[in-house]
């Protein structure tokens, strides 16, 4: 169960309408993109990977199976894991 509430990653595959399904996560404050601390560069995820700042990973899954099916969008794959501590390039 993933029922902690901090920084997650979710990371998905689904059949289509990839920008749409995107564009309504980020409607609920998911991000595609970010910078560290005092840094000026700005990391973009992969395509079909976003991240937000206080959810649980448990929700993260539901708000993505919410959005799939308000667009009747078929996921195929997902995953979603904390991440207070990762290395960008």
């Amino acid at each position: 169960m993933g029922t902690t509430v901090s920084t997650i990653v979710i990371s998905y595959d689904i059949d289509t309408q990839h920008s749409q399904v995107k564009d309504k996560m980020k409607e609920l404050g998911y991000s595609e993109s970010f910078s560290f601390n005092g840094q000026t560069k700005v990391y973009y995820l992969p395509n079909t990977t976003l991240w937000h700042s206080n959810k649980s990973s448990d929700a993260a899954i539901n708000d993505l199976k919410s959005v799939c099916k308000s667009l009747n969008v078929t996921i195929d794959k997902a995953l979603a894991v904390l991440a207070k501590e990762f290395v960008a390039i």
